[in-house]
């Protein structure tokens, strides 16, 4: 039986087709099974920082007030993300903490990760504070990924009661500004009069 070439390239491919979809077992005793491909990607996880506020306007007042530091970051990776670190530090400080993340299933976004490391007090006179937050992650392939600085700025302005403290002495300035005014004018007043 004489083949052309074009058909004995179509055998060969069916052959090989038949070899990866179906598993045969060749003479050598070398097996083929239907192996699953899966494309990998060559770098880590991604990171959605729009998960956390760039600031946080307080209600005004004078008391202190005791905060809890949220740490929330999306991140994302087609091989799976493995584990999430968050990393913070108040700006006026350079020493970095670290603290394990975790997948927040409360929500309704997967890639949600969230972190409550501290608890802190914003009082006077230290009404800002400002902190520098950054993320870490790793995926399945164990590659890993760190995101941007992400500054978060916590602001405590004073409350409406200290201005209502500073009314009364506006009222004696401008009352003593006036009086001030006024007594040169009666004495000239006085002294012409007595002139007459």
């Amino acid at each position: 039986m004489n083949l052309t070439p074009k058909s004995a390239i179509t055998i060969q491919l069916v052959i090989a087709l038949l070899i990866a979809n179906a598993g045969v077992t060749i003479a050598s005793s070398h097996s083929f099974s239907n192996p699953s491909f899966q494309v990998y990607q060559s770098s880590g996880p991604s990171f959605d920082l729009t998960f956390m506020p760039g600031f946080a306007d307080l209600v005004p007042g004078a008391e202190p007030v005791t905060l809890t530091l949220e740490l929330r970051v999306g991140v994302t990776d087609p091989d799976g993300v493995s584990t999430v670190i968050g990393s913070y530090k108040n700006n006026s400080s350079s020493t970095w903490t670290n603290v394990s993340m975790y997948q927040d299933t409360t929500t309704s976004f997967p890639d949600d990760y969230v972190a409550w490391p501290l608890n802190y007090t914003v009082n006077e006179p230290h009404f800002v504070v400002i902190w520098d937050i950054e993320f870490y992650a790793n995926d399945s392939l164990n590659t890993w990924s760190m995101s941007n600085v992400h500054r978060l700025s916590v602001c405590r302005q004073g409350s409406a009661d200290t201005d209502t403290d500073i009314q009364p002495l506006v009222i004696i300035a401008i009352a003593t500004g006036l009086a001030a005014g006024i007594s040169p004018t009666i004495y000239l007043l006085n002294r012409r009069r007595a002139q007459l």
